[in-house]
């Protein structure tokens, strides 16, 4: 038999293939996990956002901001909201932060958490 009729691959050829996905696993990664933090940043970010929009009506009606317990649980009431796309178990808290501002965290599940200083809209 000839060496051109053998067919198949040897075992250094398989290693060098399984070598490459490794290093091209080990790259992609944590590419990975960094775009999926930013989409469940980018989620709470946004529900923030309809949460300040809220804030920002019920001052205009009553002078101040809507802060303490229960305090999102309250305006989802009174405007029949639900944040979207968050996950159960994702947690909102609305606190003050003294000089007319507030503040607002939101924690998932995973463990991303996201707090802003309202209404200037910087991080805490």
């Amino acid at each position: 038999m000839t060496r051109s009729a053998i067919q198949g691959f040897t075992l250094v050829e398989l290693m060098i293939v399984v070598a490459v996905l490794a290093i091209i696993t080990a790259i992609a990664m944590p590419a990975y996990n960094g775009y999926v933090q930013t989409s469940r940043e980018a989620v709470l970010m946004n529900n923030i956002s309809t949460i300040e929009v809220f804030q920002e009506d019920f001052r205009l009606r009553t002078g101040n901001y809507f802060v303490g317990p229960g305090n999102l649980a309250a305006i989802t009431a009174a405007i029949d909201w639900e944040p979207e796309g968050d996950e159960p178990g994702t947690t909102y808290t609305i606190a003050d932060g003294g000089a007319g501002t507030y503040e607002v965290t939101a924690t998932s599940p995973q463990g991303t958490s996201v707090c802003l200083s309202l209404p200037d809209g910087v991080r805490c």
